[in-house]
């Protein structure tokens, strides 16, 4: 019986101490069980949509969960908020854990009620889809490999997993991680795409409401000669550039030391869409704007900002870009939803987006796929 106990005993220290070992290591994705192992995971959750013609079933895999949780794990806060939206206390890994399942339970219903409404539209992510952001991705990792010098790459691995890396640590400066963007990137591909399915006669109306252009202006100090001399000579070298052919987004980038570029939205009433101190279009710009059609550009233009500062300007009149007004662009979602800027109420057709999405949502639900795994999911154990 001792013996029985004694081998006992030393099995849990010697699991202990493979978890010690364990968790001094770099953690390779996955769920791990107590003992420290991985636990093979297929699916997390089922999510289950009544579509009014039948209900439908969604299995979320574990990478699509585990690209939501890691996000939200890395971004909701260590700190217990009070009523008065003050930071009260640290929070434990238990209520961490809890407020990050929550969130993510949001999420993932809203995309699936999203999928699920897609599909009634016929639309879903395809593989060419898929060939795509994997194209993308790849041409994003060779941009970083170019800048990558080899001599000085202090890195234990290839220039292209270092490539990969960096790619990483830029999207966590924007508090993102890889697969919560390539998740993000379908489901707003799904939005766009629902949005134009919805809306055959948007167009018109966005194009009646809202107009578009990009100008180049160069600016100078009045009474400064040189500077206005300089000026001069910058808007002529771009208008050749323009005339030959060139884009003016691209052309902008031969000045990355000025803020000499703007693309502009706004709406009839001259008010830019999603300016922070409520800019407008001015009566000469407006002016210069209406003798133009769609694609053309305007002469070289001069005038004055203020009492110090004149400028130098082409403008160039757009078109309504329909793919970017239905995209998930915080600008282009304004411009969606609102019928003007300021509006309090909404536009007809995101009335009518917003009501589908919503009805599905309300008659979603979720079922954990295993109780017990599901559990065993925590901030501490999921990587």
């Amino acid at each position: 019986m001792m013996k029985k106990i004694y081998k006992t005993v030393c099995l849990v220290l010697a699991l202990a101490v493979f978890a010690l070992l364990l968790a001094g290591c770099e953690k390779e994705p996955g769920l791990y069980a107590w003992h420290g192992g991985k636990m093979k995971v297929d699916t997390v959750m089922t999510i289950r949509i009544d579509c009014g013609t039948g209900e439908k079933a969604y299995d979320v895999d574990f990478d699509t969960y585990r690209a939501v949780f890691l996000y939200l794990k890395e971004n909701v806060s260590d700190y217990i908020m009070n009523e008065n939206s003050e930071f009260t206390a640290l929070s434990t890994d238990k209520e961490k854990t809890a407020a990050v399942k929550e969130v993510a339970e949001d999420i993932l219903t809203q995309y699936y009620s999203l999928v699920a409404a897609c599909e009634a539209y016929g639309i879903r992510i395809t593989e060419e889809d898929k060939q795509e952001y994997a194209e993308n991705h790849r041409k994003k990792i060779q941009d970083f490999m170019v800048e990558i010098d080899e001599k000085n790459m202090k890195f234990k691995g290839t220039k292209e997993e270092y490539a990969e890396e960096l790619y990483k640590n830029s999207l966590a400066l924007i508090g993102m991680t890889p697969e919560y963007f390539e998740f993000t990137y379908y489901r707003s591909l799904l939005e766009q795409r629902l949005k134009k399915a919805m809306s055959s006669d948007i167009y018109d109306y966005i194009s009646q409401s809202y107009f578009h252009f990009e100008q180049i202006m160069f600016t100078y100090t009045k009474g400064d000669s040189a500077g206005e001399a300089k000026a001069l000579e910058n808007i002529h070298s771009v208008w050749e550039k323009l005339q030959n052919g060139a884009e003016m987004s691209a052309v902008a980038k031969d000045y990355l030391s000025e803020k000499i570029y703007r693309d502009v939205y706004f709406d009839f009433y001259g008010k830019v869409v999603d300016s922070s101190y409520g800019e407008t279009i001015s009566d000469f710009t407006m002016d210069a704007l209406r003798a133009l059609n769609p694609g053309e550009y305007s002469e070289i233009m001069s005038g004055d900002q203020d009492d110090y500062v004149g400028y130098f300007v082409i403008l160039h009149k757009l078109d309504i870009d329909l793919d970017y007004v239905c995209s998930s662009d915080a600008t282009a979602k304004l411009i969606y939803q609102f019928p003007y800027v300021g509006a309090t109420s909404n536009s007809a057709y995101y009335s009518k987006y917003n009501m589908l999405l919503e009805s599905y949502l309300q008659n979603s639900s979720l079922t954990p796929t295993n109780k017990k795994v599901y559990g065993r999911i925590s901030v501490k154990t999921l990587y």
